[in-house]
């Protein structure tokens, strides 16, 4: 290591060598030119040697430690580096500015792969419910209307645990896949609507959309915007299920001058009040997760993920008895 080092620190000199001894030859000429009768060569010659070698000694010993750190630490070796001149010093506050952001870095990918692999173990977790329910439905051989309706609810169940895994799978990438533009949001409400249409007739829900306008324009990514709106009204069917009899889901707009304000308001089982901080926690189900068997507590935490990305600002509500409202809040303007 040593020769290595010993080389390297030579190579690095040469150019100032050679300057060097050029300079001690051309003073010894210049001044021998201009007094002819002085022909003493040798004794400057070595005193200007003399001279470079004491130079390139001291600043050996200052190339020295710090090289042999850097070829320890090359090699895998913990050790400290220590800095003597001003060059070494700014690449040491360098290489620790580096480190740091390094091990944020780290940090940061090791919390994200640790959430997903939380995530995915507790969605494959889940998988499972909807799977055997079809299995033993489809076990008991029955052919009427009842036991493919269910067989249906079920299915939906998969189709939905199976978005949601794409989705926390996609978040990593989501300024990639992100296009924020001018979104008509009751095409989108309607669009949401008719595709859980046969679960809406079924848990006896009638949706209303209270906004006078055919029309209304946020600005947000129109995919992901729909992830959030399509879990709400998961949601909203899913504990409104619970209560029996006829039950409205009414989608309210306002309009705040650059704002506008979306609600959903159910009529199902509601939400306590001691429940009510923690429903954006992941995997958090609370007391209604446990009357949910496919509650997963991962719906509601996606959406605050998802909005907060989208720049929207998302509360709930709940008097803890009856009905819950969600309310999203969108810019139409930028």
């Amino acid at each position: 290591m040593n020769k290595i080092i010993f080389i390297r620190f030579i190579k690095d000199r040469m150019l100032l060598v050679g300057f060097y001894l050029f300079n001690i030859i051309s003073v010894i000429t210049f001044f021998h030119l201009a007094e002819p009768s002085n022909t003493e060569i040798i004794y400057p010659f070595i005193v200007g040697l003399f001279l470079i070698v004491v130079y390139l000694l001291i600043d050996w010993f200052r190339y020295y430690h710090t090289n042999v750190a850097v070829e320890k630490m090359i090699q895998g070796q913990y050790t400290e580096l220590p800095a003597v001149t001003e060059e070494q010093k700014a690449f040491h506050r360098l290489l620790q500015l580096n480190m740091k952001q390094y091990s944020k870095d780290k940090k940061e990918q090791l919390e994200k792969n640790k959430e997903r692999l939380y995530f995915l173990s507790h969605w494959m977790h889940q998988l499972k419910t909807p799977v055997s329910v079809i299995d033993l439905l489809i076990q008991k051989g029955y052919a009427n209307n009842n036991t493919l309706r269910e067989i249906d609810l079920e299915n939906k169940r998969l189709h939905s645990s199976i978005e949601q895994g794409l989705t926390m799978i996609r978040l990593d990438s989501f300024d990639k896949d992100l296009e924020i533009s001018e979104v008509n949001l009751v095409t989108s409400l309607r669009k949401l609507i008719n595709q859980r249409k046969s679960e809406f007739i079924h848990f006896a829900i009638f949706p209303v959309i209270d906004f006078q306008e055919k029309e209304v324009t946020v600005l947000t990514d129109s995919k992901w915007n729909e992830v959030v709106l399509d879990q709400l009204l998961s949601n909203a069917i899913k504990y409104s299920g619970l209560v029996d009899g006829n039950k409205k889901l009414i989608f309210s707009i306002i309009q705040k001058g650059e704002e506008l304000i979306l609600s959903l308001k159910d009529e199902g089982i509601g939400i306590p009040s001691y429940d009510i901080e923690r429903v954006f926690d992941p995997f958090f189900t609370g007391e209604n997760g446990r009357k949910v068997s496919n509650s997963t507590g991962i719906g509601l935490y996606l959406c605050k993920k998802i909005a907060k990305q989208l720049g929207h600002k998302l509360a709930i509500q709940s008097d803890g008895q009856k009905g819950t409202t969600v309310s999203i809040q969108y810019l139409t303007k930028l």
